[in-house]
């Protein structure tokens, strides 16, 4: 390991951690659901999130775009970029975390 530098070290690092976030999350899990029932059950929470935060969104943007004063009070897990923030990573991220509450909600685990 003599021959890599803290730069290398943080690159190789990056790299490790950058194809962790590629990975898919395992799948949902409930002892006694069909795969209908899981289908259906994941269905739903997924458009009830993504209506949960077309709503946060909607409450943040007036007629002349999205303010860009800082974060809004809504609950959120991902960070609120300002004005050059990737949105809709921002928005994948907040119903990611939604649809995972609703499933748990539901008695599902993974």
């Amino acid at each position: 390991m003599s021959g890599w530098n803290l730069t290398g070290v943080a690159l190789l690092l990056a790299a490790v951690l950058a194809l962790g976030a590629c990975a898919k999350p395992r799948p949902w899990a409930k002892e006694g659901a069909s795969g209908e029932q899981l289908h259906a059950d994941q269905r739903a929470c997924e458009m009830a999130a993504t209506q949960e935060v077309q709503r946060w969104q909607s409450k943040g943007v007036s007629t002349m775009g999205p303010a860009v004063v800082g974060p809004t009070t809504r609950r959120s897990t991902s960070p609120s970029g300002g004005p050059f923030a990737d949105q809709r990573g921002t928005q994948q991220a907040d119903e990611d975390q939604l649809v995972a509450e609703c499933m748990k909600k539901k008695g599902y685990s993974r």
